[in-house]
């Protein structure tokens, strides 16, 4: 053969090949975890140079079609939560058979992957425009809790207040109705449909991905009720080898600080729990169930509560059709408890009995007994939840994800409800050239609450909201912008529509380091509760008020993030330190406040109003460590939280209203005159400088240091004295204003726990909670738990 035919030869070969490179090629292939090789569903695959991807199916594989131009090579990125983010070279000759990818698990990441920021596809934490924070299963482990309330209240900026969940400062205590907070399973509210409170105890805490808690107006993709920011608990997929955990606890409670409050002497309450897990895979089905029952005596008199809860995830993945899944999930909980307002008072009463000994019927751990004050209550709490996911074979994702949550409540105060929320989400996500994710959908929300003593008769409410956010990313820069337009509709109200919009960046620097940048709307309509609520309790008469505004506010955050990381043969450290500088505006913010009051009865008039523009700047600093040294691990993490929570409706001091002076026990007439000028006077307003209920600090700290099978942990929280409450509360709740005197440098609490494995399947853990036995207050005239011991068995097959 000549040279020249030769040459021709070889030139009509590279033209064939680059042909066939710049036409469209396929990359197939499944990912797989390196140790189990169980397939990873949802994991992200993305081609940086030419701004593509997709995810796995439900059996780990996934097909990625893309044009590679006059490129020789490609780089192909995979990251899933909990594993290592690897990259994978590809060149023109490695197309052909199945690619089978390994992602190695990641015992602790200081960056991890997320949903909650964008609702339809994963992030690196530090990509993210807003702060969000992420709980690991390994940690949720660590805390040995029967519920999700303790890990909850460990989060840096976070604060609960009788199930009432606060993140920085976004509100305060509202007497059990009218969340800040959008609490969510798998991205689906869990709030009630009269109350609009979370059901945290629906909450599971044995199979759990992680938690992302998100700060700051959220209300573009998770509509009403996100003014301070989403809890999102994300529950596991099951495996492909059967999992069983079963867990068994023992609580005794120790005596209170003070030894005068304890109302039983002689005997030492108690509680205990069993919790039962299991999780797998039948062909194309994954199942998870878990059932739970816990009793306890409690700690305060007569306040024992029975609980039931089981829940059930079932998915199924036809290999029939490839990227389906179609799930149904179902959790109820039935509830007995007693409950109570506030205590009969903080000194104890004593009483000599008839066989000669002092017995307590009274102190901050008997309840009052005002009519209305204290009762015994059955609630049960039912929820199925459908969802349909398909994710197309050019990377488009339809989903839709619906929750009917029935909640009914039935009580020895004559003030029982039913209510329902029928909650429907439609999603659809898709990456568009440069490296845009666009995530678009509508949410369409039906709720009805029934109770003829407490609201009144029957209300109906319903909503829409249409929403989209994109999210793109320019070399170093991740830019977010997002928009969502609502209308809502509660019986005969004229309806109302606002639109909320939403915008971020973030910048990388360098290598670890990330500033940020975001603005962000939000808003929440006044509840069922809020609204209609008619009723008597404890000194206090509700009365509704139908009419009042839905609140409205933004956030504004400035955030810088710095990783750091050590990686040598006797040391590795991982760790970042994060910094953020906040302020969160509301208008018409809604809170019951006192109308009047009968000097005849000490009976309190009250109702919500729309009583204050708020303005709440505040600094957080938060950070997370990791060591390993030889057969030693440690673990640092935790934040400080400053607030500054400002009324900028208050009135001046000489108008503000100051009820302190009172003591109900000790009634005198020069008090009976101070309080009538006061009540009487319409320019007196209880309206202070600081927010009601927020404290000026929370901290958050978490040490743990493990050695072999064994590890010790001690967990920090410290919230600041609680400035502003309202004045009414003097009146009604015997003793506050002394207890307050008493107490005014806020509260430190800590917990220890011990933990040993045994061996791989079994664990034995020691908890005491409060270990100094500290003595505050959760709410005005409720007071904490006393130290407590708790032993727990776990075991896992």
């Amino acid at each position: 053969m000549s040279l020249k035919t030769t040459l021709l030869a070889l030139l009509f070969l590279t033209g064939i090949v680059s042909l066939g490179w710049s036409q469209q090629q396929t990359i197939r292939g499944t990912v797989v975890d390196e140790q189990t090789m169980e397939p990873l569903p949802g994991a992200t695959l993305i081609i940086p140079q030419l701004n593509v991807g997709t995810y796995t199916k439900d059996d780990g594989s996934f097909s990625l079609t893309f044009e590679p131009g006059n490129r020789t090579t490609i780089s192909l990125v995979v990251t899933y939560t909990g594993y290592s983010r690897i990259t994978v070279p590809v060149d023109a000759e490695s197309f052909s058979g199945v690619r089978e990818i390994k992602l190695i698990p990641e015992a602790l990441s200081t960056d991890d992957v997320v949903i909650t920021a964008t609702k339809g596809f994963e992030q690196q934490q530090s990509d993210v425009t807003s702060s969000i924070a992420v709980v690991k299963p390994q940690s949720i482990d660590l805390q040995a809790t029967p519920d999700m309330s303790r890990v909850i209240n460990q989060i840096p900026g976070v604060d609960n207040q009788d199930g009432q969940i606060n993140i920085r400062g976004s509100s305060g205590f509202a007497y059990g109705v009218g969340s800040r907070v959008m609490v969510s399973l798998d991205g689906l509210p869990l709030l009630t449909g009269d109350a609009g409170i979370a059901a945290i105890d629906m909450l599971p805490v044995d199979n759990i991905a992680q938690v992302e808690v998100l700060k700051g107006a959220s209300s573009v993709l998770y509509g009403s009720s996100a003014l301070g920011g989403v809890v999102n608990v994300i529950t596991a997929d099951a495996p492909e080898e059967p999992v069983t955990s079963i867990r068994l606890r023992g609580t005794i409670y120790g005596d209170p600080k003070n030894k005068a409050l304890i109302y039983n002497p002689g005997d030492r309450n108690w509680a205990g729990s069993a919790h039962i897990y299991h999780s797998r895979r039948i062909g194309d089905f994954g199942l998870s169930g878990q059932i739970n029952y816990i009793q306890d005596q409690g700690y305060r008199q007569d306040t024992e509560r029975e609980q039931f809860r089981a829940l059930i995830l079932a998915k199924y993945t036809p290999k029939s059709v490839p990227g389906l899944t179609i799930g149904l999930n179902g959790t109820v909980r039935i509830d007995s408890s007693g409950q109570s307002l506030y205590w009969s008072s903080y000194f104890p009463d004593t009483l000599m009995g008839s066989d000669g000994q002092d017995s307590i019927v009274g102190g901050a751990l008997v309840p009052d007994r005002t009519a209305g004050a204290f009762r015994r209550q059955l609630t049960t709490f039912f929820a199925l939840d459908p969802t349909v996911k398909y994710l197309t074979s050019k990377g488009d994702l339809f989903w839709y994800r619906g929750r009917f949550l029935y909640n009914q409540a039935e009580n020895t105060t004559a003030q029982g409800s039913r209510n329902y929320i029928a909650y429907n989400d439609f999603l659809y996500q898709k990456t568009l050239a440069k490296n845009i994710n666009l995530v678009a959908g509508g949410t369409y929300t039906f709720s009805q609450a029934n109770a003829d003593s407490l609201y009144g008769g029957i209300h109906q409410g319903n909503s829409f909201g249409a929403y989209a956010q994109a999210d793109a990313k320019f070399g170093r820069l991740n830019a977010s912008l997002g928009f969502r337009y609502e209308t809502v509709k509660i019986d005969t109200i004229p309806r109302e529509s606002r639109p909320i919009f939403r915008a971020g960046l973030n910048y990388k620097i360098g290598r670890g380091t990330n500033i940020r940048a975001s603005f962000g709307q939000a808003f929440r309509v006044p509840t069922v509760a809020e609204r209609f609520t008619s009723t008597t309790g404890g000194g206090l008469l509700i009365e509704p008020n139908p009419n009042i505004k839905s609140e409205f506010g933004y956030s504004l955050e400035l955030g810088a993030r710095q990783g750091y990381k050590i990686d040598n043969s006797r040391i590795n450290f991982i760790g970042y330190l994060d910094a953020a500088l906040f302020q969160m505006d509301y208008d018409n913010m809604v809170e019951f406040g006192i109308d009047g009051l009968n000097l005849a009865t000490f009976q309190g008039e009250f109702s919500t109003r729309n009583v204050a523009n708020a303005q709440i700047t505040g600094i957080e600093l938060t950070t997370l460590n990791h060591f390993d040294i030889n057969k030693w691990s440690f673990n640092l993490s935790g934040g400080v939280t400053w607030l500054d929570p400002v009324n900028q409706d208050a009135v001046p001091d000489s108008l503000q209203m100051d009820l302190s002076f009172w003591d109900p026990a000790n009634i005198t007439i020069v008090d009976l005159i101070r309080l009538q000028e006061q009540i009487n006077n319409p320019e007196i307003q209880d309206a202070p400088t600081v927010l009601k209920y927020r404290p000026k600090w929370l901290i958050r700290g978490n040490v743990s240091v493990g050695y072999g099978p064994a590890s010790l942990s001690a967990n920090y929280r410290y919230r600041s004295f609680i400035e502003s409450i309202d004045q009414f509360l003097f009146v009604i709740v015997q003793d506050l204003n002394t207890f307050r005197v008493d107490h005014p440098n806020g509260e430190h609490v800590l917990d220890l726990i011990a933990n040993y494995d045994l061996n791989d399947h079994h664990t034995i853990s020691l908890v005491v909670d409060n270990a100094f036995n500290e003595e505050f207050m959760i709410i005005p005239g409720l007071l904490a738990p006393q130290r407590r011991f708790t032993l727990q068995y776990h075991v896992r097959f």
